[in-house]
């Protein structure tokens, strides 16, 4: 059962039920802290019924031996003691004439052994559903993923109308009123309760920390120290997991799931402002260590994990970072003693951009080179800014 209200996502919660409908493996997936493990547990909840031999969850976020898969699963199935040697064979022979919905919770750290074990069961099992949660996909076959995205936020700090029609923003203000009962939004704290939780990308976990906060500190006063955010993000629930009381261990998690090239990719793409395309990543990341041939499988291996976001803009795909995850990596790229180079990198990418559209404005491509100005809107003032 839910220990606090859950907020917000009725779309998400209605297209789970519909893909469960479908399909008998159906994967959320999403950066840490988005809501993946409570969006799950309320679409499992809502289903219970049509499940004759029940729901079972399994947390696998602390297993760390593929081999104990079958045993923990077992175990919270309620079958036999724990001197039984199960197997993912002898469990589908079990479950084979058994209505059960199995909820595989994080399994980002086992993704391989999951999509085998997954598979297995399915194969024997034709009345087995599982809902697998997970910050990259399982690709099993037959499996249906659905990316959970943040919350709704205000798209102006000064946002008319209700707030509360802001997911963000509901939970904010109900996870505030639990921690200081006499908290409300008036007309002096509203548009920074607007501005703090556009600044937080409208992810639960971060929105939830924020919230903590109040007991000591003004909507204003956190906004004013976001830049610091990842320390200011801490002491959250203390019966939740560790990567779940602070919003750096939970990214922690994400960067230790990456290569060491993924992370590398992932520092250097930091510098980018407003989001990126392949070109740019191309032109601006790759060295010695990092060829331009290795970028675009780096890419797809980073939007797996859940670090980067995808968007289309007319033919042309754009990725970008939550500024969370954004101001994580820019840590780390100070660290390696990397910032500096990047930021020329990156100034001299977008000077050749803006020369070449100034040499070829008057033309048949101006509509296109239009369109990629203002996408790249962003990162050419950074570039300014950084001249």
């Amino acid at each position: 059962e839910d220990v606090t209200s859950f907020v917000g996502r009725r779309r998400e919660l209605a297209e789970v039920k519909k893909l469960m409908s479908s399909s008998r493996l159906v994967t959320l997936t999403g950066m840490g802290g988005i809501g993946k493990t409570r969006l799950a547990l309320r679409a499992a909840g809502e289903v219970r019924r049509a499940f004759s031999d029940g729901v079972c969850l399994v947390e696998l976020a602390d297993l760390r031996s593929p081999a104990l898969l079958p045993h923990v699963v077992a175990a919270e199935l309620g079958l036999g003691d724990a001197r039984t040697r199960w197997t993912t064979q002898t469990l589908a022979e079990y479950l084979r004439t058994r209505q059960v919905l199995l909820l595989l919770d994080n399994c980002e750290h086992l993704v391989a052994p999951c999509a085998v074990f997954a598979a297995q069961l399915l194969r024997v099992a034709p009345e087995l559903r599982i809902l697998a949660t997970s910050r990259e996909p399982l690709r099993a076959a037959g499996e249906h993923v659905l990316p959970v995205p943040p919350l709704s936020v205000p798209e102006q700090d000064n946002a008319s109308g209700d707030l509360l029609h802001y997911e963000a923003v509901e939970l904010f203000i109900q996870r505030a009123a639990a921690r200081l009962p006499e908290f409300r939004v008036d007309d002096d704290t509203r548009a920074e309760v607007a501005r703090l939780c556009r600044h937080l990308d409208g992810v639960p976990l971060a929105i939830e920390l924020a919230a903590d906060r109040v007991r000591t500190l003004t909507p204003k006063q956190i906004n004013d120290r976001l830049a610091s955010r990842l320390g200011l993000l801490s002491g959250g629930d203390r019966a939740s997991a560790n990567r779940q009381q602070t919003l750096r261990a939970s990214i922690d998690w994400s960067y230790n799931l990456c290569s060491e090239s993924e992370r590398r990719l992932w520092a250097r793409a930091s510098v980018f402002s407003g989001g990126f395309d392949l070109d740019g990543a191309e032109g601006v990341c790759t060295a010695e260590d990092l060829s331009a041939a290795e970028v675009l499988d780096l890419v797809t291996g980073l939007l797996d994990k859940s670090v980067l976001l995808r968007e289309q803009r007319g033919d042309r795909v754009r990725y970008r970072m939550l500024e969370t995850i954004r101001g994580y990596g820019q840590e780390r790229l100070r660290a390696s003693g990397e910032f500096a180079e990047m930021r020329r990198r990156h100034r001299r990418w977008y000077v050749g951009l803006a020369t070449d559209a100034y040499d070829r404005w008057l033309g048949p491509g101006q509509v296109e080179l239009l369109g990629r100005v203002r996408a790249e809107h962003a990162n050419l003032r950074a570039a300014l800014e950084a001249a």
